[in-house]
């Protein structure tokens, strides 16, 4: 795809810390394509609010890149923490959830020229409504919201971020297919949120919650790679299971049978390796 006319947002290795000792973001990045929808999903405290805010402006306290691309084919924007946002660069705007409500959306000319519009914390319910929105408006869009479930049949691309950090990432039809993360297969079962903070390094942050733990999961640290199962379909997922230089049964006989019994099955098997 070419980036120029296909791309309308790039951030790269976005981090928050607000002077804590836990990033509340940690380098996340993704590229959004131009007139597509990107559900972004987590529990309390996953950095989704904080994400949302980043995109917005409204959070300044961060490293890394965000990069505009204005879909009239003006020059791009770089954003960085501490920069003033040029006029321009307004077109990467917030909205609320209840602009979802309305069968006609009332949104301020900001919204109304935005290139991305970002809505944090949709409801459920109202989550069916923004390809309308996306229609009528012709914007990208990145929603933010508790369960990845509610995202089926709306966003062209889900994420699911943990702990500050993405997760799983993909296109929505190979997630839903078979999301792989252990998170997000917890959140796809209806896995209570919030049942504990993530796991301090080293090591896999989601490890002390996880059904499909690892002897090497306490010393490592997986990164967001791709993962290529079954008929082709793709996610990027942080998780040591699929990569086949870990030297360790991916799951025991019981981790399996629980998976399987959830519907989710975790296809070390039909993994195809890693290049």
């Amino acid at each position: 795809m070419d980036a120029r006319s296909g791309l309308v947002l790039s951030v790269r290795q976005v981090t928050a810390t607000f002077g804590g000792d836990r990033p509340v973001l940690c380098e996340v990045s993704f590229d959004l394509p131009a007139g597509a929808i990107l559900g972004v999903a987590g529990e309390p405290g996953s950095g989704r609010t904080t994400l949302a805010r980043v995109l917005t402006g409204d959070v300044d306290d961060f490293t890394g890149r965000l990069t505009l691309r204005p879909r009239d084919g003006g020059p791009e924007i770089t954003l960085r923490a501490g920069t003033p946002r040029p006029s321009r660069a307004e077109r990467l705007a917030a909205a609320s959830p209840r602009v979802l409500d309305a069968t006609d959306p009332v949104l301020t000319p900001r919204q109304r020229h935005a290139d991305v519009l970002v809505i944090d914390d949709a409801p459920a319910a109202s989550l069916t409504a923004l390809a309308r929105l996306r229609d009528r408006h012709g914007c990208a869009i990145v929603v933010t919201c508790t369960d990845p479930a509610a995202l089926r049949g709306v966003a062209d691309e889900v994420a699911v971020l943990y702990g500050g950090r993405i997760v799983e990432h993909g296109r929505a039809e190979d997630v839903y297919a078979g999301p792989h993360h252990p998170h997000t297969i917890d959140l796809f079962a209806g896995g209570s949120p919030g049942e504990g903070r993530p796991a301090d390094a080293p090591g896999c942050p989601y490890r002390t919650r996880c059904a499909y733990r690892m002897g090497i999961c306490d010393d490592l640290d997986p990164a967001l790679d791709l993962v290529t199962v079954g008929s082709g379909g793709t996610t990027m997922t942080a998780c040591l299971q699929y990569d086949r230089a870990v030297p360790d049964p991916a799951l025991s006989a019981a981790s399996g049978q629980a998976a399987g019994q959830q519907g989710y099955a975790s296809p070390r098997d039909d993994v195809q390796p890693r290049k």
